[in-house]
């Protein structure tokens, strides 16, 4: 009897960042724009002006990308953003509250400092110590995605909870309701999406993005996972979450709609995938002898437990949304404290590394 999925084990659940957050918490205080590419403006009170590389921005500050244009962000507390084309940002320092007016970006927040709040109006996702994604389109559907790290919760308009895995996101349409929540195939999104590619630098969390990637990867090959399309984790050509994945990605809707490797669902529940269906026709790896080796699963469980907070000191005080979360519970939808059953993992001695790929592009 096969297990479920590769699971990321729960940590210690994230801070949802408020007034009220934690005294040990690092201010945002101040940033410096250290990639500017093409047209990006920058607000300071009235005064506005084209950004330049290295010029400081504060919680006073609006900045604006225009179409095809980037930039990256780094804070004083070590955290890094960048924003995509299209993009509307500002910050509260105290609060640690990130203001996505419209566009896309992705954060890497250092464990300890406290988490981060994404505010895309009237709802929010909240993580600590983790890399994340997010858009608001210009309906005012906001996206949430988890790459690595912490689990992350993302709040609705009638103040339910519902926890984010790292591999996992949630679309919140703007007409309410619950969450929408899918698996994403890690290993296309870093491959394919402009907030990496349009940059030299290697975004901070990289490796560990790769390793939550690898336990995808692992359920492929042992068969409780299936590379699947839009259809088997239940979006149509109208679902926000394709909206929001084509801002993140680049590619335009009907290239994922067309796709049958942008998620990593359970194969047992998938839709469409039986032999013949053509939602698991695509490979994750190159070849087979690409197949994950125990090499590749044992770096990806050490690096996936090693980017888990190590206490609950700084990143669990969880106002506004929830009391502090016990390590090892499962907060999802509303504050059920029922302990999670993910079994440590063990990890093995590394031996030769195997490097996965994509066989054909979306």
């Amino acid at each position: 009897m096969k297990n479920k999925l590769n699971l990321i084990p729960l940590g210690i659940l994230v801070a949802v960042a408020t007034s009220q957050t934690c005294l040990a918490a690092k201010e945002l205080k101040s940033g410096s724009f250290a990639v500017v590419k093409s047209k990006v403006e920058h607000t300071q009170g009235t005064t506005k002006s084209m950004a330049k590389e290295k010029e400081t921005v504060d919680e006073k500050s609006v900045v604006d990308t225009g179409a095809a244009s980037f930039t990256q962000l780094d804070f004083s507390d070590a955290s890094v953003l960048r924003l995509g084309a299209n993009t509307q940002f500002s910050f509260q320092s105290k609060e640690r509250i990130i203001k996505l007016e419209s566009g896309s970006m992705i954060m890497n927040v250092p464990p300890g400092n406290g988490g981060v709040m994404i505010d895309g109006g009237g709802v929010t996702g909240a993580v600590s110590g983790t890399t994340i994604m997010a858009n608001k389109d210009a309906q005012g559907n906001f996206s949430f995605m988890v790459l690595e790290g912490s689990p992350g919760k993302v709040t609705a308009r009638d103040g339910s909870i519902t926890e984010i895995r790292p591999g996992q996101m949630a679309t919140l349409d703007v007409a309410g309701g619950a969450p929408k929540v899918v698996p994403v195939n890690m290993d296309s999104m870093r491959d394919i999406s402009p907030l990496f590619s349009e940059f030299e630098s290697t975004m901070p969390g990289n490796e560990k993005i790769q390793a939550v990637a690898d336990l995808q990867a692992e359920d492929i090959q042992t068969d409780l996972g299936s590379l699947q399309g839009p259809a088997g984790v239940g979006l149509t050509g109208t679902s926000p979450a394709l909206l929001a994945l084509s801002a993140l990605t680049g590619l335009s809707v009907n290239a994922i709609l067309g796709s049958n490797n942008m998620f990593v669902g359970d194969a047992s529940t998938a839709a469409g995938t039986e032999s013949g269906s053509g939602q698991n026709s695509t490979p994750l790896y190159v070849s087979e002898n690409s197949a994950p080796s125990d090499s590749r699963q044992a770096r990806a469980k050490a690096m996936v437990a090693s980017s888990l907070p190590s206490s609950s000191v700084d990143d669990t005080n969880t106002a506004a949304g929830g009391g502090e979360d016990p390590a090892g519970t499962n907060t999802a939808a509303g504050g059920n404290t029922t302990p999670d059953t993910q079994q440590p993992r063990t990890l093995q001695q590394p031996q030769t590394p195997v490097t996965p790929g994509l066989a054909t592009p979306l």
